[in-house]
């Protein structure tokens, strides 16, 4: 097996399911530290929360303001753990279904209730506007 550079490959990448469905971005990578022995990846964290504490306060701030009007839930946050990892490329796959990820179920009621559409977000618009 190669060695894996976890802030380049891993942290931030796409992550793909077990049906080809996009479910988010790897937003930690939760280290297992043992006794006499070097750590070793445990987990790989999904959701608001996780993503909040490296992007900035303004995310921390809007995440609780959610959750105390309870517009959102308290978690947020998915766990899957390093030996879900099929393989690592482009993007990571994981054999895990999106719609069982807390994170998703976050990520699905935000685009039903507060982002509408963001312009050029769209799969079958691929075209360049203003471009010859």
């Amino acid at each position: 097996m190669h060695a894996v550079r976890l802030a380049y490959e891993v942290l931030d990448a796409q992550l793909i399911d077990e049906q080809e469905n996009k479910c988010g971005r790897a937003d930690e990578v939760v280290l297992e530290v043992r006794d006499g022995e070097p750590p070793r990846v445990a987990a790989i964290l999904v959701g608001g929360p996780a993503r909040a504490e490296r992007v900035g306060r303004w995310q921390v701030w809007l995440g609780r303001v959610l959750r105390r009007i309870g517009r959102v839930s308290e978690g947020g946050v998915s766990r899957i753990p390093f030996d879900k990892v099929q393989m690592i490329a482009e993007a990571v796959q994981v054999e895990v279904k999106a719609e069982e990820l807390e994170a998703m179920r976050t990520e699905l009621w935000l685009r039903k209730h507060v982002i509408c559409r963001i312009p050029g977000a769209d799969a079958k618009q691929d075209k360049k506007v203003g471009v010859p």
